[in-house]
């Protein structure tokens, strides 16, 4: 009643997304403490070097891959085992709408899309978003200390408030820092996360490097009560405990979910106790009306960092986010179809440093908000014409009048041309801000499939990011504000294919290419004093490899290679703090008659300034293990234990946030 009818194949492979950059946010922080400044000077960027070791893992997994594709088979089953790959990755009944934000198959995506199911958050036992996000190969994500910890994220080298997460269709980046806190966002009603590498301008607005789109669990409309509940105990008393009811009365359904992530801290100074509350209502008004109310919310209190041997203090972070959605989805015929959605997002900040120093931050923001859009859905194409509107409020010490508004609104125009085989999609946005003018996003791209198993795409867009309230506006004992901030622009150009084609592999890669101008840097203009300003050019560019193999004997491999080349246009130097390269491996196990085993191992070469004192000269492996037991006709309990960086890798950017030591967790999930 609640879902799409429509068939389409859609890729269910864990895709991939992206790379990384120092933000802004994070050493404005440490810049207002009069600790650290970040250095200018890209002279002293070390010479690219492949370590050994790293390099040759990742050379045999690729060559016994590859070997399985050249075993010799009888040529009456090449047919089966073609359709034995495409049922792998593609599946009916699922369509991704993050790309030109209507439903459509994945084959007449153009853009670079990842996607992560439930399924997959179920199997890897994510506690956060972030958790999710860093088993995507290409995502990097800095300063991890653990369960909860907030972390910075970026795509393709792009900075963390290039990245746009949204929820629900709602924006959770900062008004204050333009930064989103996925570190805190919790999984249990997540169904799927989208992930568009790359600008998303002419669909999103602002969001020069990605989207991350959240799409959150409906209800389950067959039957009238459900649910499950979950409690996970592990190292240093971190705990998961989580709860959730689902099901459909008459025309109304409900999905209700709640839990607490609680830990001492797996790394000095930080603790974190965290609970949240989730529902959805959808109300089936007619056949043709269908209307839905969304609330969330979350409270975090968290000690986030240990500034020692740097400096004596600590910081303490205090989160509090709610936000609330109205939708209205009306089938106006056939192939019209209107969609209304009302919002609201409310957030509390409090960083507090110590012993008490000055730069301490506080931040209440309000944002109001909606938008509308009209799909033309007909047989060759599909059409949709939209509007999104924000009105939003920053209270914070670090505005000299303190408060500072961003009102924001726009239109955009996007549509999906089928010709057989192959797929146009054109699409324009006019964004208008109350801080930093306008701008107009053009998009075209193109996908071409071959064979049923091939998809060949091409795609160019000019994005955009509006600079955050804090760098135009913000002030601190050593920063000052720059209120003639301009927009940071991008021009990018990606090409790729996915393909079946070869017989026990699926295989994707992808080329990529940003410019970048009018980037957003900070630059001392006295001895006490910095700002930021809008400097030179950039380009990023570089190429992603993905493969994974059809079960064998239950057994399926996996991985995956991100290389980005991210230079200075204005100086002709490599920029430091992006990676440079990273990869993951990982072997899956799927039998649910006997049990279910996950290994993933990722390497990160974070390229860091020698200021940062990073340490990554090694893989870090995470193994999931679970086991389903069928306890009644309607009840299924299923065990799950997990053991963290098993070989005690050090995997981190900054010596301040190092990534936690081997840890283990295990627990119990019923489901009825």
């Amino acid at each position: 009643m609640f879902r799409s009818d429509k068939k389409s194949k859609e890729m269910q492979s864990l895709e991939s997304s992206d790379l990384f950059k120092v933000e802004e946010n994070n050493v404005r922080n440490i810049r207002s403490c009069n600790l650290v400044r970040e250095s200018t000077d890209l002279s002293n960027y070390p010479a690219f070097i492949m370590h050994s070791y790293p390099l040759k893992t990742s050379l045999l997994f690729l060559c016994f891959c590859l070997g399985l594709s050249s075993v010799p088979r009888p040529a009456a089953a090449q047919i089966d085992e073609e359709m034995q790959v495409l049922q792998l990755f593609y599946q009916d009944n699922d369509l991704v709408v993050s790309a030109t934000r209507t439903e459509k198959s994945i084959s007449q995506v153009a853009e670079n899309i990842a996607i992560v199911t439930a399924d997959d958050i179920k199997a890897m036992n994510a506690h956060t978003v972030a958790d999710v996000l860093n088993s995507v190969t290409g995502i990097h994500l800095r300063n991890s200390t653990g369960p909860g910890s907030p972390v910075f994220l970026t795509v393709q080298g792009s900075s963390t408030n290039h990245v746009t997460v949204l929820i629900d269709g709602v924006v959770q980046n900062s008004l204050t820092e333009g930064i989103s806190e996925v570190g805190s966002m919790r999984v249990q009603h997540i169904e799927r996360i989208e992930i568009i590498k790359g600008p998303a301008s002419s669909s999103w607005g602002s969001s020069l490097g990605g989207v991350i789109n959240i799409i959150t669990k409906s209800p389950d409309e067959s039957r009238e009560f459900g649910g499950t509940i979950s409690a996970s105990i592990g190292s240093r008393n971190t705990g998961d405990y989580r709860g959730e009811i689902t099901g459909t009365v008459g025309k109304l359904g409900y999905y209700l979910t709640g839990g607490g992530l609680l830990t001492d801290g797996l790394q000095p100074h930080s603790m974190l106790q965290s609970g949240n509350f989730y529902g959805k209502l959808l109300w089936q008004l007619s056949d043709k009306t269908l209307l839905s109310l969304t609330l969330d919310y979350l409270n975090d209190s968290r000690e986030f960092v240990d500034f020692r041997p740097f400096a004596d203090f600590s910081a303490f972070n205090r989160d509090n986010r709610f936000y609330s959605t109205l939708s209205l989805k009306q089938t106006l015929n056939d192939e019209l179809s209107l969609d209304l959605n009302f919002r609201t997002l409310q957030t509390k900040t409090e960083i507090i440093f110590s012993p008490n120093i000055s730069g301490d931050i506080r931040a209440n923001e309000s944002t109001f908000g909606g938008s509308a859009r009209l799909t033309w859905d007909q047989k060759w194409h599909t059409l949709g014409f939209g509007s999104d509107f924000d009105f939003g409020t920053s209270d914070s010490q670090m505005f000299i009048t303190g408060s500072q508004r961003l009102d924001k609104w726009a239109f955009y125009l996007n549509d999906t041309m089928k010709f057989g085989r192959f797929s146009l999609t054109p699409g324009v946005r006019y964004d208008n801000t109350s801080t930093n003018g306008d701008f107009w996003s053009p998009s075209l791209g193109a996908t071409c499939t071959i064979a049923d198993s091939t998809v060949i795409r091409g795609y160019v867009a000019r994005g955009f990011n509006i600079p955050s309230l804090g760098s135009t506006f913000g002030t601190g004992p050593s920063t000052l504000p720059n209120p003639s901030l301009k927009m940071e622009q991008v021009w990018s150009y990606s090409a790729g294919f996915e393909t079946a084609a070869l017989k026990y592999i699926f295989l994707k890669t992808t080329y990529f290419r940003h410019e970048i101008s009018d980037a957003i840097i900070g630059v001392n203009v006295s001895i006490d004093f910095d700002t930021n300003i809008n400097a030179g050019k950039q380009r990023r560019e570089g190429v992603e490899v993905e493969l994974k193999t059809i079960p064998i004997f239950n057994v399926s491999l996996m991985g995956g290679f991100t290389f980005v080349n991210a230079k200075d246009k204005t100086a002709g130097e490599v920029i430091q703090n992006v990676p440079r390269y990273s990869y993951d491996l990982g072997i899956q196990y799927d039998n649910s008659r006997f049990i279910k085993a996950l290994l993933k191992g990722r390497y990160v070469d974070w390229n860091a300034s020698p200021l940062f004192q990073g340490k990554y000269d090694a893989l870090t492996w995470d193994i999931n293990l679970s086991k389903e037991i069928t306890l009644t006709e309607a009840v299924t309990a299923e065990l799950f234990f997990t053991a963290h960086n098993l070989f005690n890798g050090s995997q981190y950017h900054f010596a301040v946030y190092q990534n936690p030591r081997r840890w283990f967790e295990g627990g119990i999930r019923f489901t009825f």
